[in-house]
């Protein structure tokens, strides 16, 4: 295979469009001596006749129209590669916006995002996060203002392309001081459902993701109102520390209290309270360099 000479190959269809070597030459910046001696070199370098050169200018062969319909479908074809090349160089640059849940946000994303920023081949990117409930992250990625989103619900989008990315377990917290603090075997399900709890607001995947596995344990099961409800994971974990009711939280976010007795543990009998962690993004856009590789971090980083 003769090395190709894009340069030459796009003054060779300039002069088929065209019909004019000065044409071409003038256009390009170069003398008709220089395009003409470019053009014997194409030649002899394919080993075809192209041109039939005359007093009225030059036009193309039979072999000189097909390899000029092919040599144009080439140089687009290199256009394209170069410009999806250059793409990728610029996403190490861009700003990335991402929209989290609350715990992803508070408790993982930091991690995910070092790691990019640090070891990361795109670590020249800007991130931006806005922490919301896994509701509004999907809102947002459907409406275009963020480019991945990660959520923990178990109420999956079917109108998204995703990725589960890891799992979170859930546990039942209350205070030192509450009876079920005492309880061996902890509660049942049952129990469970009919005891107002510390929650999120609507569209918590916290909140959500317990309804639902409660549902899908018992379907008789009805979750009574909550006993008081509040928009940060913080405040959530405060109010339970104060003894107004108990909660269920992720484990990642109570581990240090757990660990220091602030909040104790209670086992659910017969319940596993596990939920996937999953990025979003929509299907009718590509993920860019350092959204993609944020996803792979994420799934190489999954807490179990």
């Amino acid at each position: 295979m003769p090395h190709i000479d894009h340069e030459s190959l796009e003054l060779f269809v300039g002069i088929v469009d065209i019909g004019s070597i000065n044409a071409v030459a003038a256009k390009a910046g170069r003398s008709q001596q220089a395009v003409s001696e470019r053009m014997r070199r194409l030649e002899q370098s394919l080993g075809l006749n192209l041109l039939e050169r005359g007093a009225r200018g030059s036009k193309p062969t039979e072999v000189g129209k097909l390899v000029a319909d092919w040599a144009a479908d080439l140089l687009e074809a290199n256009k394209t590669f170069a410009a999806r090349i250059d793409s990728l160089r610029d996403d190490s640059d861009v700003d990335l916006w991402v929209a989290a849940s609350q715990t992803i946000a508070g408790y993982l994303l930091p991690g995910w995002i070092g790691t990019l920023k640090t070891g990361g081949q795109n670590g020249a990117t800007s991130p931006h996060v806005h922490a919301v409930n896994s509701v509004e992250v999907m809102r947002e990625v459907r409406e275009g203002t963020v480019s991945i989103g990660f959520i923990e619900t178990l109420d999956l989008p079917s109108d998204l392309a995703m990725r589960t990315v890891g799992h979170d377990e859930l546990v039942v917290v209350v205070a030192p001081g509450h009876p079920w603090a005492e309880l061996a075997d902890g509660v049942s399900p049952e129990v469970l459902a009919q005891t107002p709890l510390v929650v999120r607001e609507e569209g918590s995947g916290t909140r959500q993701a317990l309804e639902t596995l409660l549902m899908e344990s018992d379907a008789t099961l009805q979750v009574v109102p909550p006993a008081a409800e509040f928009s940060a994971v913080i405040s959530v974990r405060n109010a339970v520390a104060a003894g107004i009711a108990p909660s269920v939280m992720s484990a990642i976010t109570v581990a240090d209290d757990l660990a220091v007795g602030r909040l104790v543990r209670v086992p659910v009998r017969g319940l596993e309270l596990r939920r996937p962690l999953t990025a979003v993004w929509r299907e009718d856009r590509n993920l860019h360099a350092a959204a993609l590789e944020l996803v792979e971090i994420a799934a190489r980083s999954k807490p179990n």
